[in-house]
């Protein structure tokens, strides 16, 4: 079945997947196209399309054994022997999947029409990023805009301290999680039909022979509130990125190249990441790809900022907190584990050739 709905200027598609692709026509017009330049698209709000997957289930590489696999080529070990690495099973289903036994017919719901995933052109000067036009791509948000960090499915115990933002520079003031209390799954717009199982398994062979398997397998997956914005500036691509991520159940092994003798379960249960890197324009995030195909991704450095920026970027600023409510390695049980309050100030990470 396919919907559609208009909400704010954005056009909403539901799309039923098996794999069915829906294509509509605007009424017909004649009009002359015109360059704007970027204060004139800044001013263009609400225009995007909201995307919602109904029933909607992926699979590829499923047959393990018989091929069907996306190679990575071109490594060598130590040896100089050939390394290919191999993704040969990824999917996307719904609950109850059995890490990728049960796939085709369990489908899952990813998004709502009150609630979809957003793809949008945005007024900059709404989000700290003035008098640019900025694309972004979003995921649903339930409670957008009651509070700095609405999506947000921890509990916090909080107190205030004061700090140092950067050495030798003005200390600030601001709150700061000093335990976590809970989990609050009333937040998500995701309600527990659209939580999504996802799997991904990597094989590793050596000198043509198969040699061992890495597979991952999570439950209960949602993305609520994460968004991807980008902008140009100076001839470059920067942007902003907010990752808030739910896991109910992960599970990370290895196996021997027939998928048998599998080693020690890593088991994490209530995986939750809420974290944002970049702060409007006064701290983006810069994406390059040299020519020769590495890429560089770099969080710009806040050093050299005023008095009143540190202190608001302590109060208001990009920040990352991860929570595991429970870790076990194979029959050892470690607990819950907690970061938070994490700030990058600054960052660059750089691919290289082996």
């Amino acid at each position: 079945m396919t919907k559609y709905l208009s909400r704010r200027g954005v056009v909403l598609v539901s799309v039923s997947v098996f794999l069915s692709v829906s294509v509509f026509d605007a009424p017909s017009a004649l009009a002359e196209l015109k360059a704007l330049d970027d204060s004139q698209l800044a001013s263009v709000e609400g225009a995007g399309i909201g995307l919602v997957l109904e029933d909607f289930a992926f699979e590829a590489g499923e047959d393990v054994a018989g091929g069907n696999r996306l190679d990575i080529g071109g490594i060598t070990n130590a040896d100089g022997e050939e390394v290919v690495l191999s993704i040969s099973q990824f999917y996307v289903a719904g609950s109850g999947s059995n890490q990728g036994v049960n796939v085709i017919g369990n489908p899952v719901n990813l998004g709502r029409l009150l609630y979809p995933y957003n793809i949008e052109l945005v007024d900059g000067d709404t989000i700290g990023i003035y008098d640019k036009a900025v694309f972004e791509f979003s995921a649903p948000e339930r409670l957008a805009g009651s509070s700095s960090k609405p999506y947000s499915l921890l509990g916090y115990a909080i107190e205030n301290r004061s700090e140092r933002r950067f050495p030798d520079q003005v200390v600030a003031s601001g709150s700061r999680v000093d335990a976590i209390t809970g989990i609050d799954t009333s937040v998500l717009t995701s309600r527990t039909g659209e939580l999504a199982d996802m799997g991904i398994r990597f094989d590793l062979e050596e000198n043509g022979v198969r040699a061992q398997s890495l597979e991952a397998h999570a439950q209960g997956v949602a993305v609520d509130g994460s968004y991807l914005r980008l902008w140009g500036d100076n001839n470059e691509m920067i942007g902003n990125l907010a990752l808030n991520l739910y896991v109910q159940d992960l599970s990370v092994f290895a196996c021997d190249a027939d998928g048998n003798n599998c080693g020690q379960n890593i088991h994490l249960q209530n995986l939750i990441i809420e974290s944002e890197l970049g702060y409007g324009a006064d701290q983006p995030v810069t994406f390059e790809v040299a020519s020769d195909g590495n890429f560089t991704v770099e969080v710009g450095s806040i050093e050299g900022k005023s008095d009143a920026f540190y202190q608001d970027y302590y109060a208001n600023g990009p920040r990352t907190d991860i929570h595991i409510g429970n870790l076990t390695v194979g029959n050892t049980d470690f607990g819950s584990s907690t970061i938070a309050n994490l700030q990058i100030q600054y960052l660059r990470a750089t691919s290289r050739d082996l």
